[in-house]
């Protein structure tokens, strides 16, 4: 059986390919075809498609150059900023130390104003309480003498002349 399926086969190949013969006018037919059909797609498919991925690849290609751009310009903005913060840090540090050198010499100032200010009205507590102090002796001296006179006078039982008063006031004024 199995040769009578292979002699089958082998007649109908031989059949159907002596049937084929070379045919001009198809065959040019078919080559004007292909051709038409080649420069359709060529003209009508590829190129148009072709034109479209370049767009494509040129848009992408753009936005990645001006996004290297972008951050070229983001990474010197950030470093003018870093700058700017350092310089201004500095700054602020300087105004620190100045402004504590300043306040350490108004203190300083304040400190020797108020220590001149209470060593002179110390000077005039002093003088004050000396004034006082000889204001209060000559009174004393005062109230001493005429306290001397009355008991001198009761004593002598007489009494004193202003030339021996004014005589017995010296002697204990000077003493």
């Amino acid at each position: 059986m199995n040769i009578i399926n292979n002699s089958k086969i082998s007649d109908e190949i031989t059949k159907t390919f002596d049937n084929l013969t070379f045919n001009w006018p198809y065959f040019v037919l078919s080559l004007l075809t292909l051709t038409l059909v080649v420069l359709f797609v060529t003209f009508l498919v590829y190129k148009p498609l072709k034109k479209m991925l370049k767009a494509r690849q040129e848009f992408i290609q753009n936005n990645i150059n001006e996004s290297i751009k972008a951050k070229e310009k983001a990474l010197e903005a950030q470093e003018s900023i870093d700058l700017k913060i350092n310089d201004a840090n500095i700054k602020v540090s300087n105004l620190i130390l100045e402004a504590k050198s300043e306040s350490e010499k108004i203190i300083n100032d304040g400190m020797q104003k108020a220590q001149k200010q209470s060593e002179l009205l110390l000077q005039q507590a002093n003088i004050l309480v000396e004034k006082k102090y000889k204001d209060f002796e000559l009174e004393q001296k005062k109230i001493i003498i005429e306290n001397a006179v009355e008991l001198a006078r009761k004593i002598l039982k007489r009494e004193l002349k202003d030339k021996d008063n004014k005589k017995l006031i010296n002697e204990l004024m000077e003493n």
